[in-house]
């Protein structure tokens, strides 16, 4: 692997004895691996169910050489995230109990945003993304992993804390960076690294920090995180932190590198506001009135509960506990979308079938053949009548509706395999 000659003296000088090892794992293929999803598997479970998956940690699993996620039913019904190793470490420095609410600042794609919603579970995960296009794919991702109790946002970090306050019992600044722990993977990171550009990302990562802590309550806790391994954008930058706002406190660091680790590269740095941590405080919601919506709940539902919001447009969301008030936010969903109210009628959205909890009461569940064949778009003989969940190993793919003998697919054709 060829790397930029002023990157591998520095690295020299930082690893000391440990970089010929370092040099060596650079030149190994990089290990594939995935993320078990707590909301809707635990890891025995999916061991059970792709025993060629080799676990490693908690969570975290190695994919077997050639195996295809795209294709496999389990992925597509969420079971599991596609993620790398190191990339798993920084949401799991947070010490979280269910209840809590968080905050992803800079959520995309959405891995990160999935683990903190499994963890805090009843209460709540404000992800945000203040690239539009990579905004949607952070939506698409929680959506399929079933998280009901996410608010999705594309804004500016520091406008969005000035609107927030310090409300949140985590927050996670998994900061843009030079991305020199992906070198093994992406040879962009390498074409566009230099230190002039590792200085521009650590200047950009204080910026970001700065306004992070804003949003933390007392007694909370703030990650940091990077998968870089320059000292200016990882300790440096946290030195500088501590020092600009002494009521936080350093807990605990973490490296990973290569040769280190089964996974790449990542810093991670877990912070406390200093004060007396108190019980995370919601605030009350109205409840819109939605009685198409309520009638469908109350008739193929369960284990839903919470205030509505009907949007103008008569789609129906369940909202999460919320720490803030939303005016003033670009939101781009908050909660769970339930569906559609048109023409006299409900229509359960994707989001629905596939929350966690699995809160439509009538399913299907199909074999591994009839499930490629949902997810390729096609029709199947129908044993049910009505709106279903169509599940496969118990987890659901998505929505589909019996009728005459004939299970119409109802998957939205953008996530449909071809």
């Amino acid at each position: 692997m060829k790397l930029p000659e002023a990157y591998l003296k520095r690295m020299e000088a930082q690893l000391g004895p440990a970089f010929p090892a370092y040099l060596a794992a650079m030149e190994a293929p990089a290990k594939r691996a995935a993320r078990v999803n707590g909301l809707k598997l635990d890891p025995a479970a999916l061991h059970g169910l792709r025993p060629d998956f080799l676990p490693v940690g908690e969570e975290g699993f190695l994919l077997p050489e050639g195996f295809a996620p795209g294709k496999d039913p389990l992925h597509a019904a969420g079971g599991y995230y596609v993620q790398e190793l190191s990339a798993q470490v920084p949401a799991n420095l947070f010490a979280l109990t269910p209840g809590m609410a968080v905050l992803d600042l800079c959520a995309a794609p959405g891995g990160k945003s999935g683990q903190l919603a499994a963890k805090v579970r009843a209460g709540v995960v404000f992800a945000n993304e203040i690239v539009s296009n990579r905004a949607g794919v952070l939506l698409g991702n929680l959506e399929r992993m079933g998280a009901r109790n996410a608010v999705v946002i594309s804004m500016d970090p520091e406008k969005l804390v000035n609107i927030t306050g310090p409300v949140f019992d985590g927050v996670l600044v998994d900061a843009p960076c030079a991305g020199e722990g992906m070198f093994r993977k992406d040879p962009g990171a390498v074409a566009e690294w230099s230190p002039e550009h590792v200085a521009a990302c650590a200047g950009r990562q204080r910026a970001i920090l700065s306004s992070a802590r804003k949003a933390v309550k007392p007694g909370g806790q703030l990650v940091y995180s990077t998968c870089s391994f320059s000292p200016a954008e990882n300790e440096e930058n946290v030195a500088w932190f501590l020092a600009a706002y002494p009521d936080f406190e350093l807990v605990t660091e973490r490296h990973l590198y290569p040769h280190t680790s089964q996974g790449e590269g990542q810093y991670g740095a877990l912070l406390r506001r200093k004060g007396t941590a108190q019980e995370t405080a919601y605030l009350p919601q109205r409840s819109d009135r939605a009685p198409l919506a309520e009638a469908f709940m109350a008739e193929s539902c369960e284990g839903l509960s919470g205030p509505l919001r009907l949007l103008p447009d008569g789609r129906a969301l369940l909202l999460p506990p919320l720490p803030c008030a939303l005016e003033g936010m670009r939101v781009l969903r908050a909660g769970l979308l339930l569906g559609e109210a048109a023409k006299g009628r409900f229509v359960p959205a994707h989001a629905l079938a596939m929350a966690w909890g699995l809160p439509l009461k009538q399913r299907v569940e199909l074999s591994e053949s009839d499930a490629l064949k949902y997810l390729r778009g096609e029709t199947l003989p129908a044993s049910v009548s009505g709106w279903c969940a169509v599940t496969h190993e118990g987890l659901v793919l998505g929505l589909a509706k019996g009728a005459d003998g004939i299970l119409k697919n109802h998957l939205p054709k953008g996530l449909r395999l071809y």
